[in-house]
């Protein structure tokens, strides 16, 4: 199919090609007749015409487009949320969203310089952090970015950032579960070193020691960098990394004569709360399986599971809003740590 032109649109209307743009744009202040403007849109209408985006986006100096920079797969729930926030924070504010492959930090600046988008958010996991050549980048032609969850919430950069609170939902966790009677942790932690692990991992252990009533029992899951990669990459891998899983959880509680009442199983991960939720279940449905990021499983279906959830659908949103911030006149940059909420869920045996 042919798309007419402007000058397919002159020839029928017996106008020249300048005068049949400018009764078609609305902004136009070139004095024209409603008759000129009425029979040359009326022709226009007959013909099918379409506006070329992308020549109005050139002049108009805005794509209304954002690039989001992320080399994660979407079928990981957490990656998901916030990209299902940044759509709506976007969509709401007239924008929209384009996923960013892999390419050269230079490509993505001089898209944004040359009005193919308007800005750039950069979606950031475990130590994968802002690249020091596009952090430059940005700083240097003062491009629209924001960064979420790369660690910079006390740091002072030339962009806005989001992060999470990993500590503060560690000890909201931690409260619920002591509340709850739990006198023993097994805390199952990634062999992945990352910031957020870091962050999360010290703040379990300071938050046991304010409580000595319960003892801590680190049970690795078995997941590095090298098994993550082939992971994210593989679905066959993600199987046997679950069955790896539910072998060292189901050695641990073997191993040990824990009362499964006051007994929870802490997750670091999200993507690791089911397999360990069903081996619990297998062994006491009394267990308790807690975890510091939403998995699969809803809370109000699965008795005995609580989660500190982190907000990823609102640091989509934020993201949003910052990004448009970034783009008007005296913008500022901002530093937002957003705090997990507390989804506890139903003990067993509770009525909903």
């Amino acid at each position: 199919m042919v798309r007419p032109t402007l000058k397919d649109i002159a020839a029928r209307a017996g106008y020249s090609i300048s005068t049949v743009s400018y009764a078609l744009n609305e902004k136009s202040t070139l004095p024209l007749s409603d008759k000129t403007k009425s029979t040359i849109r009326r022709i226009a209408r007959e013909m099918g015409y379409v506006p070329n985006g992308l020549a109005r986006s050139l002049q108009a100096g805005s794509s209304h487009t954002i690039g989001v920079l992320l080399d994660k797969p979407l079928t990981t729930p957490r990656y998901a949320a916030i990209v299902q926030g940044l759509s709506e924070g976007l969509t709401e504010r007239g924008l929209h969203l384009a996923l960013l492959h892999k390419a050269p930090a230079a490509r993505w600046i001089e898209a944004v310089r040359g009005y193919q988008l308007d800005g750039l958010i950069f979606i950031g996991h475990d130590d994968h952090e802002v690249p020091v050549e596009l952090a430059g980048l940005v700083t240097k032609h003062g491009v629209p970015f924001v960064a979420l969850d790369c660690g910079a919430f006390d740091e002072e950069r030339g962009y806005s950032t989001v992060d999470f609170d990993y500590g503060a939902g560690v000890e909201m966790l931690m409260t619920e579960l002591e509340g709850r009677g739990i006198r023993s942790v097994y805390y199952l932690r990634p062999d992945l070193v990352s910031r957020a692990e870091r962050i999360r991992e010290r703040a379990v252990l300071s938050a046991l020691g304010e409580r000595p009533d319960i003892g801590l029992r680190v049970v690795p899951t078995g997941i590095d960098a090298q098994v993550l990669r082939r992971v994210d990459e593989d679905r066959d891998q993600q199987s046997a990394y679950a069955q790896e899983l539910l072998g060292r959880v189901e050695r641990a509680l073997e191993k040990d004569d824990a009362d499964p009442a006051r007994t929870a199983l802490l997750c670091s991960w999200g993507a690791d709360v089911e397999v360990v939720y069903q081996v619990a279940q297998r062994h006491d449905s009394r267990f308790t399986v807690a975890a510091l990021a939403s998995g699969t499983l809803t809370v109000g279906l699965w008795p005995n599971l609580v989660y500190s959830k982190l907000p990823l659908e609102e640091a989509g949103r934020e993201c949003a809003r910052l990004i448009v911030a970034q783009s008007g006149p005296g913008k500022e940059h901002e530093r937002l740590l957003l705090k997990p909420e507390l989804d506890p869920g139903q003990p067993a045996g509770t009525n909903s």
